[in-house]
């Protein structure tokens, strides 16, 4: 397999981006594509900045490549093997970081790692030998990039087996100490996270002393590979330790270190630090949080947003052991002045606002699971979020919902003052809309207007002057019915009293039956029908002036004025709701004659026939049996559907039923290829071809034609002990691979045992010249009646099946054959860059004589043949070729073999070894 070139890895790469799976079927199989790279990482052709691009595939997509735990290995070990042979150079730093990473998550994606897995402990031996080289004293500064990957690759082990490295806490906690370069940040986050997680294992456990777990240096803990999920930090509050007072001292200690240090992290590292050492001290009931307390006053001075999320973490963890009430304010106020600062980016400050929002309070009141808010957050200390037209749509929202919980959990004028200027804010929103504004200002507005709705839906002036505004809107722009079913429908779900969607449903009711009807009908006629089907659904809302708008529209389409198809099935939309939520005595009759007059007069026979439907509906069944029927997706009772147009037939049912068949009656048996009948051929005198018709044919054998089609004859037969008559029968191919094209069904009208046995002819494409298996499943019916579904025995597609002769010339000599098949033979020399490939297969002639072999096998593909040699092509679908020059030699059979496809060679010599042996 030859090394290719760093441009053709690049457009591989970018090919297997844009479709991983379809690029790796049309290669034949994983291993080959997976087998290239592995190979091709070890070049000194391609640049490193190819291979980590090649690698970056395996980060990506490991599962794909490695699609189980033996390959996810080799592949470990493989790259492994990469790594020790690469010089210690900063400059291949980089492409050796990126090896470290690749093992590891190979490793841990396709479930690989474990102590049972040489490479696992070979890559866990390589990982903690790197981080042994403590201040570059081994490598120099120059190796200290792959230190840092080692130890992010160790943290990440810790963290996907949570206690793996809690027998080596010592040395861990000694490496950290001794550390003085930057990389010291990687240690400290490592003993951070494996000394949580050895407490949290240590107290879920009960067995075992602390003292014991700090100072353990024995080795790791593989059983943490198989108990992954042993460990879980939101299991923290059922979880107990009380170590004796000397632990507790010498676990204070260490605590206080990492503490002292640090700042000398980043403040992303810092908060992960401080949440770690958290959690060790919620488990630890004897040590008092106190000891962040000095932490805190730095915390408190920053603004970084991973830093204040860090004192949120740990007031929500210890709540007023460690806040103060003063704390508890000035982190409000903090958080209040960081959501409206000018200079953050909206981002931020949507994380702030929601931080108020799931503000840990010292004392709370509620779970903390919902939106809520603290105590101390009043309006006058929120008064400064309230929004403006020229914040970004995000904040906007999020600054009035804000604002809406703070003015509905507060009393007096300060909150009446807030609803109000929330409402004016509501209605300056509608005035964008009705200034025509666009999607967005639309979609704020509603937005907006559900808020609102949500908080204040129980002020009866305030919600009828939004009333008010969406009419008008409505009656301004009727496009935005979808905006208003919406909003109906998410008021009436969150709202205890439903009595505004009620009443709002009721005014566009009344607009839109009053609005005339001028043509051109579809631009408004549309929309009014949609959201009179949204009001149909109202129990409250009578609708007596809806069935008189619709018999006004089926006037005008009995007087040929009106009859889209999209127009009627809306009008039917609204009579179905009408039937659905609405009781049949109070508006029965009425419907009645609307539905019959739409199956009168309507144009349109779908609408007509779908009418008449509902009119039997409606005349037939009763009010609860008419909901049931109309219901979308419910589970009905069957006695709910017994009605005088529907009788329970539980042989009508079966008939209707497909019934898995009781055991396999049908077989497909293959049938032997005929043989040609012997006919006199013509006579012709065979004649010599010059140069260039030989060039000419082995150029047109070579092209690109349409690809050839397989034909295999099978018998269907009865397998039953006692053969009964089967109808219409339906054969279904499943492909187990993606090699060939879908192969059609085949259908059989009759099979019997008084008659001949049907012979079937299956015609494959192929995409791949690739053996493959062919699951069979069988449709019939029998002789009563009943339908039923059987699983055939799989079909097997061998190697040979698919090989086909050449299409030669027939009146060409043997001299012009010969010359023909050694151009064919230069034409598939390989050069290194294609697809072309030679192998070559011996066995011993004692075994199998080359000439019996040749005439039981390749007979039909000979074109031509010398003394002890014979020439052999053969085609294989779609559109490639092999060339077999078979002597025998001394005792031996040899056989030379050319191909402009190297990826059918295993299969050739696993064919070629069956038929020797």
């Amino acid at each position: 397999m030859s090394v290719r070139s760093g441009e053709s890895w690049t457009q591989l790469i970018t090919t297997f981006r844009a479709g991983p799976t379809a690029f790796l079927l049309a290669r034949g199989s994983d291993d080959t594509f997976l087998a290239e790279l592995l190979q091709d990482l070890s070049s000194e052709r391609i640049s490193e900045q190819t291979k980590v691009s090649m690698l970056t595939l395996l980060l990506e997509f490991p599962t794909l490549l490695c699609p189980d735990p033996e390959v996810g290995e080799q592949v470990a070990g493989s790259l492994l093997a990469n790594f020790a042979q690469l010089p210690h150079s900063p400059k291949l730093s980089w492409l050796r970081r990126h090896l470290l990473v690749v093992v590891g998550t190979v490793l841990i994606s396709t479930e690989a790692f474990g102590e049972g897995s040489q490479a696992s402990r070979d890559y866990l031996s390589l990982l903690l030998h790197l981080a042994s080289d403590l201040n570059d004293q081994r490598q120099g500064p120059g190796d200290r990039g792959v230190r840092a990957a080692a130890c992010e690759s160790l943290r990440e082990l810790e963290c996907c087996y949570p206690g793996l490295f809690s027998r080596r806490l010592d040395s861990l906690r000694s490496m950290q100490q001794q550390e003085l370069t930057p990389v010291h940040q990687g240690y400290t986050l490592l003993y951070s996270l494996a000394l949580r997680n050895a407490v949290l294992l240590l107290a879920r456990r009960g067995e075992g002393a602390l003292s014991e777990l700090l100072a353990g240096n024995e080795g790791l803990a593989w059983e943490a590979v198989g108990n992954a999920g042993e460990v879980s930090p939101a299991s923290i509050d059922r979880l107990l330790l009380l170590p004796t007072p000397a632990e507790t001292k010498e676990l204070k200690s260490v605590l206080s270190q990492l503490l002292d240090d640090s700042y000398l992290l980043t403040p992303p590292a810092q908060g992960q630090l401080l949440w770690h050492l958290a959690q060790v001290l919620s488990v630890i009931r004897t040590q008092s949080p106190a000891i962040f307390k000095a932490q805190l006053v730095r915390l408190f001075g920053t603004a970084h947003v991973a830093l204040l999320h860090a004192s949120l973490q740990l007031k929500g963890l210890f709540t007023d052991s460690l806040f103060t009430a003063e704390d508890e304010a000035f982190l409000l106020r903090r958080l209040v002045g960081m959501a409206q600062h000018p200079s953050l980016p909206s981002p931020l400050k949507l994380f702030y606002l929601d931080c108020l929002l799931h503000f840990p309070e010292n004392r709370p009141l509620g779970s903390g699971s919902e939106e809520g808010l603290p105590v101390l957050l009043t309006p006058r200390l929120a008064s400064c979020l309230f929004p403006s037209l020229f914040n970004d749509p995000g904040t906007m929202l999020a600054r009035l919902n804000l604002l809406s919980l703070v003015c509905l959990e507060n009393q007096g004028p300060e909150a009446e003052r807030g609803v109000g200027y929330i409402f004016e804010h509501v209605l300056a929103l509608a005035d964008t809309v009705a200034g025509k504004g666009g999607c967005e200002a639309t979609g704020l507005f509603f937005r907006a207007a559900y808020l609102f709705a949500r908080y204040f839906g129980s002020r009866p002036q305030l919600m009828a002057e939004l009333t008010g505004t969406l009419v008008g809107l409505y009656r301004q722009r009727c496009s935005l019915a979808p905006n208003l079913i919406n909003l109906l429908n998410e008021t009436q779900a969150v709202l205890d009293d439903p009595a505004w969607p009620a009443s709002l449903s009721k005014a566009l009711q009344e607009l839109t039956v009053g609005m005339p009807l001028l043509p051109p009908w579809e631009q408004e006629l549309g929309w009014h029908l949609k959201l009179l089907a949204r009001v149909a659904k109202e129990s409250g809302v009578p609708q007596g002036s809806t069935l008189g708008f619709l018999q006004r529209l089926v006037r005008l389409a009995g007087a040929g004025q009106l009859g889209d198809w999209h127009i009627g099935q809306a009008l039917l939309s609204v009579c179905r709701n009408l039937l659905q939520h609405q009781p049949p005595p109070a508006m029965g009759c009425q419907l009645a004659e609307l539905l019959q007059d739409v199956s009168l007069s309507y144009p349109d026979v779908d609408v007509q026939d779908r009418a008449r439907f509902y009119y039997t509906l409606l005349s037939c069944l009763s009010g609860d049996k008419l909901g049931a029927v109309l219901a979308p997706g419910g589970r009905l009772k069957a006695r709910t559907l017994s009605s005088s147009i529907m009788a329970d037939s539980e042989n009508f049912a079966a008939a209707l039923t497909v019934h898995p068949a009781p055991q396999p009656l049908l077989q497909l048996q293959r049938e032997a290829p005929a043989k040609p009948t012997l006919v006199p051929a013509p006579a012709f005198q065979p004649c010599p071809a010059d140069a260039q018709e030989v060039k000419d044919c082995c150029r047109q054998l070579l092209e690109l034609h349409s690809p050839a089609r397989l034909s295999l004859t099978y018998r269907l037969l009865h397998t039953g002990s006692s053969p009964e008559r089967l109808f219409c029968l339906l054969l279904r191919f499943e492909r187990s691979d993606n090699f060939y094209e879908p192969v059609p069904d085949v259908c059989v009208p009759c099979l019997s045992a008084t008659r001949p046995s049907p012979v079937l002819t299956l015609h494959l494409q192929p995409r791949c010249p690739y053996p493959t298996e062919l699951a069979v499943s069988a449709l019939y019916t029998t002789q009563t009646g009943l339908t039923y579904c059987s699983q055939l025995e799989p079909l097997q597609v061998a190697f040979p099946d698919i090989f086909l002769p050449l299409a030669l010339p027939v009146n060409w000599d043997c001299e012009s054959r010969r010359h023909l098949f050694d151009t064919l033979w230069s034409s598939l020399c390989p050069d290194g860059s294609g697809d072309c490939a030679e192998s070559l297969f011996c066995w011993p002639t004692t075994q199998q004589p080359l000439g019996v072999l040749v005439q039981a096998h390749f007979a039909s593909y000979v074109v031509a043949e010398e003394v002890g040699t014979y020439k052999i092509a053969i085609a294989l679908p779609p559109h490639y070729h092999v060339l077999l020059q078979a002597q025998g030699t001394q005792g031996a059979a040899r056989v030379t073999i050319r191909t402009d496809n190297w990826k059918v060679l295993p299969h050739l010599s696993a064919y070629l070894r069956k038929v020797v042996e």
